[in-house]
């Protein structure tokens, strides 16, 4: 069953839904959580302080805007919000879920932040 979530950047919070995947529902069973991302313009990434599980068919190259992605490979959390046209060139996107609603939120913060999620 999909999982409702709040990422919190700071003071701003956004709201994302994680699928059914066993990467996603290993990943909602450890929430709360906090991630130290760094906006990169094209989403905010930060290294995961846990593993999660995951299938080869989940690897994927690419992501389409609103993506939540882990990276298996380097162990790395995105929110993913532009740049969905040239994104084929990275690989080994495992995704987890969707950002709900308008990306604009996202594209307006820049910076790190320690970002908090939990279930909503």
């Amino acid at each position: 069953m999909p999982q409702n979530i709040t990422m919190r950047f700071g003071s701003t919070e956004v709201g994302a839904t994680l699928d059914d995947s066993e990467t996603a529902r290993a990943f909602a069973e450890k929430l709360p959580t906090t991630i130290h991302v760094s906006g990169t313009g094209v989403d905010f990434c930060g290294r995961m302080p846990f593993e999660l599980p995951y299938e080869q068919r989940q690897v994927h190259r690419g992501w389409k805007d609103g993506d939540v992605n882990y990276n298996p490979g380097g162990g790395w959390f995105a929110v993913l919000f532009a740049d969905e046209e040239n994104s084929m060139r990275y690989g080994d996107q495992v995704s987890m879920g969707r950002v709900d609603g308008d990306l604009s939120v996202l594209r307006g913060l820049s910076g790190t932040y320690d970002l908090t999620i939990e279930r909503r």
